[in-house]
């Protein structure tokens, strides 16, 4: 179903890394010097393999969604890092990846934070307690099932992440100086970080063993628009 077209919209793209995206002659003539050369400090050929999979892949669905030549595309970094557009246009990207599995959130009108995340068996409660909110431990200890509380603990996660990563002031903010509520079938955000808008638009969801997380600042509604390579 196309979205609603009287809603802010926020374009979500998704792709394998170990898919068909240009390889080789072709993804060194999308990439950058620079990418190119951050590729070469991952240790293994597999990361690297990834690593230029996620961004030929960024500059793809930039390019098509912009209707320009993803080999023209310039990039700068705001102070904390946050990848921004050079030129002309106002809107925003985020990109993340995890595993084989790539995701990239564009936005024309809104800032926007995305994040992707293998789930797997990790320390999750102690993790929590040392990170997040006090209610949110809470509500990741809840469970008696030990499958749900990691559930529990990814999809808080991969929404702060995403929060921090719309916001793009990276861990400046402190995770625990914001909460994020699971209890309803929607998230929604319980306590905002300081100084930030109150409203927040998000979404979570876990697919086989992923999790994944918008955020769009100061809008109570978005439509997606959901596309693959």
């Amino acid at each position: 179903m196309p979205a609603d077209p009287q809603k802010r919209q926020v374009h979500v793209w998704s792709w394998n890394l170990d898919s068909e995206l240009p390889r080789g002659g072709e993804a060194e003539a999308v990439l950058s010097e620079e990418e190119r050369a951050r590729r070469q400090r991952f240790v293994s050929a597999e990361l690297r393999r990834r690593f230029s999979a996620a961004h030929v892949g960024l500059r793809l669905a930039l390019g098509r969604h912009l209707g320009l030549d993803p080999r023209g595309l310039s990039f700068d970094e705001n102070e904390f890092g946050k990848p921004e557009l050079k030129g002309n246009w106002r809107g925003d990207f985020n990109l993340s990846h995890s595993g084989d599995r790539a995701v990239l959130a564009i936005s024309d009108e809104d800032e926007v934070g995305i994040d992707l995340e293998r789930m797997r068996p990790i320390e999750h409660l102690d993790l929590a307690k040392r990170y997040f909110h006090r209610n949110e431990v809470s509500a990741i200890a809840a469970p008696r099932d030990v499958e749900a509380q990691r559930r529990a603990f990814f999809l808080i996660w991969t929404l702060k992440e995403a929060v921090v990563k719309a916001i793009g002031c990276g861990l400046s903010i402190p995770l625990d100086s914001f909460e994020v509520s699971i209890a309803a079938s929607r998230p929604t955000m319980a306590l905002a970080p300081e100084g930030r808008a109150g409203i927040w638009w998000l979404q979570s969801t876990t697919v086989e063993d992923y999790c994944l997380s918008l955020a769009v600042p100061g809008v109570a509604d978005v439509g997606l628009i959901h596309r693959t390579f």
